[in-house]
């Protein structure tokens, strides 16, 4: 068809012919027999239906058709090579997924040392509490495994055990009664689930009274914890979720027995493209482990 563009090989061959001039050394450049070189532009000269060089013997001469063509050709293969170039200086994004509630309260406050100290990553972080494929949707995996669940069998390394410990909003001086268990049961109990890790709580304690107990439901883990903040009740809080809080006495701990939740767990993909990176990032998060929440905007130091 005449609208068809020839092939991109011919028109590179084109564009050198038309800078040396000469079919021999467009041939040296390329990488290919001068035969070759001829033969592809007698093919493209009867494919474009029009003349672009003027054979004389062993002189070649370009058509003023053939200069023109062959300016635009180096701008747009120049171009394309700027274009190659910039794709390859382009690293993949490092795509890391976790669950909302250990997004918001465990990773976010630390990242901003992660992009510290490795500047040239670019962090693609989803939240999500669904099950992503690794090496199609991500790279890295955070999830939390309950203690009933079965640890995964993927490639995937523990970052750290969950205990629930009861808290409600800190008040100076602590009520002497908040040190026994007891305690818990003169106040509104606070859910973020259907009430299991409570009725856990109360079975380890060794008390009766979750049925009479008022209760507040609520279908996210934070909000709970702000409940709890707030005076409305006492929530089962994890120690490595609400370190800023417990620090600024804005929640306080109430009883002595602590209850296992499960475990986080980290899962990773094995595609190589990406390997660099991830090996960064798991760097970074193992040493995060173990080290103190970073101190929240306007908390007292």
């Amino acid at each position: 068809m005449r609208n068809s563009l020839p092939s991109l090989e011919s028109l590179r061959v084109l564009a050198a012919c038309v800078r040396h001039g000469n079919f021999s050394r467009a041939a040296a450049e390329l990488g290919i027999t001068p035969t070759a070189v001829s033969q592809r532009m007698r093919a493209l000269e009867a494919e474009l239906g029009i003349k672009l060089f003027r054979r004389h013997g062993p002189k070649l001469t370009t058509t003023d058709r053939a200069r023109a063509l062959g300016a635009r050709l180096e701008h747009a293969l120049a171009l394309m090579r700027a274009a190659v170039e910039d794709c390859r200086r382009l690293k993949p994004p490092l795509r890391v997924t976790c669950a909302p509630t250990f997004a918001a309260r465990w990773l976010v406050p630390r990242l901003g040392d992660f992009s510290i100290k490795h500047p040239q990553i670019e962090l693609e972080l989803e939240t999500s509490d669904e099950f992503r494929v690794l090496g199609t949707d991500a790279d890295l995996a955070i999830r939390y495994i309950s203690a009933a669940s079965r640890r995964p069998r993927t490639r995937s390394r523990r970052l750290f055990s969950m205990e629930g410990v009861p808290v409600t909003a800190g008040v100076r001086p602590r009520p002497s009664q908040w040190r026994r268990d007891q305690a818990v049961t003169e106040y509104r109990l606070l859910h973020d689930d259907n009430g299991s890790a409570w009725r856990s709580w109360f079975a380890a304690a060794g008390l009766a009274g979750f049925e009479r107990a008022r209760h507040l439901y609520f279908t996210d883990y934070s909000l709970a914890i702000d409940a709890a903040e707030r005076g409305q009740g006492v929530a089962l809080g994890a120690a490595a979720f609400i370190e800023p809080e417990l620090r600024s006495g804005r929640l306080a701990h109430m009883g002595q027995t602590r209850v296992p939740f499960g475990e986080y767990f980290l899962l990773e993909s094995r595609e190589r493209s990406t390997a660099a990176l991830r090996d960064a990032f798991v760097r970074w998060l193992m040493n995060e482990i173990g080290r103190p929440s970073p101190h929240a905007p306007g908390e007292p130091r």
